[in-house]
């Protein structure tokens, strides 16, 4: 394959949150601590309730809990609010993908990385995430990108060994 694939659109604070969303999403470690979060704060309201005689207990119970309920959705602000303060903010992205490398200019800033440096790929409900690293990543939101170009983009990760992180 030849051909490279041009990918633009506009950056704003609705397509942030969507991804880093879908990114903490994917980290198990959240799920779980939603779930235990979720139980914490009950038996904390229970202990209110009469559960239990240590209401210090009981509300200490129910503040972590919330903690752990809540914990995606605050590090998801405090992530936009860091990338609001930069002063590209919101920014376009011009992405240039082919079988070699992705290059573009982002958020002002011009940048080429081959595919080998990459630490891997995952297919979200939001669009596609590459991660330089495991907690570094770009995204390509699938309202800019025909499904045909987003199954080349796939291909061409899979052809240069870029792991697939949902079957990891």
């Amino acid at each position: 394959m030849s051909q490279q694939i041009k990918i633009q659109y506009d950056l704003n604070e609705k397509i942030w949150r969507t991804f880093y969303n879908a990114y903490y999403s994917s980290d198990k470690r959240f799920k779980l601590r939603f779930f235990y979060g979720t139980v914490t704060w009950i038996v904390g309201a229970c202990g209110l309730l009469g559960l239990f005689d240590n209401r210090l207990i009981a509300f200490g119970m129910i503040a972590f809990g919330l903690y752990c309920v809540f914990a995606k959705q605050y590090l998801v602000n405090k992530a936009v609010k860091k990338i609001k303060a930069k002063p590209h903010f919101p920014g376009k992205i011009d992405y240039t993908i082919d079988q070699d490398k992705i290059a573009g200019i982002e958020q002002g800033q011009e940048f080429e990385f081959n595919w080998e440096i990459f630490y891997g790929y995952r297919v979200a409900k939001p669009g596609l995430l590459l991660y330089l690293k495991e907690a570094s990543f770009f995204f390509i939101p699938n309202e800019a990108i025909a499904a045909e170009d987003k199954q080349e983009i796939i291909n061409i990760l899979k052809l240069n060994k870029v792991q697939d992180l949902a079957k990891k």
